[in-house]
């Protein structure tokens, strides 16, 4: 068995979180570029207040950025005391994927209300959704922010090639 798949470097862990970063973004585009050519008849309305998704989706959109930042900022403040660098990517990670997780849900949500009702307002919201999830990319530098690294561990993150014990 090969043995280096299993080696954790700085330099993998942050294009292996791109990776995902980019697979999670590229689901509602996709759906959404598929589902505007899809729909015929796209118009623009903001004032059918009698159209239940015209509230809920700016709420969903909301919620889901609100929540994801303030679960990722708990998870870090919980990564922080942990000791080692392998556990703190391995919490960044998963904190990461959340917040990814909350922004993509009311996106995938825009897109479906604008598959239902043909308004464009909810395919906006989902774009915007979609480029605020783009301005969240993983970096280096977001990683090192994020976790905080200092001393061994902050020394060790910048070994890019170094494995991480």
């Amino acid at each position: 068995m090969d043995q280096s798949a299993a080696v954790l470097t700085p330099n993998s862990f942050v294009k292996t979180l791109s990776i995902i970063h980019l697979g999670l973004l590229a689901g509602p585009f996709l759906f959404g570029v598929v589902a505007y050519y899809q729909t015929e008849n796209a118009f623009l309305d903001y004032t059918n207040t009698e159209d239940v998704f015209l509230f809920g989706v700016p709420i969903f959109a909301v919620t889901g950025i609100f929540v994801g930042n303030l679960l990722f900022k708990q998870m870090m403040t919980a990564a922080m005391k942990t000791d080692g660098l392998r556990p703190k990517l391995a919490r960044f990670q998963t904190a990461s994927l959340v917040k990814y997780a909350l922004i993509e849900g009311p996106a995938l949500i825009g897109t479906i209300a604008f598959l239902n009702t043909g308004n464009l307002t909810y395919l906006y919201i989902s774009g915007v959704l979609i480029l605020f999830l783009y301005l969240l990319r993983p970096t280096k530098e977001k990683i090192e922010l994020g976790l905080d690294l200092k001393g061994d561990d902050k020394n060790q993150f910048n070994k890019l090639n170094q494995p991480i014990p």
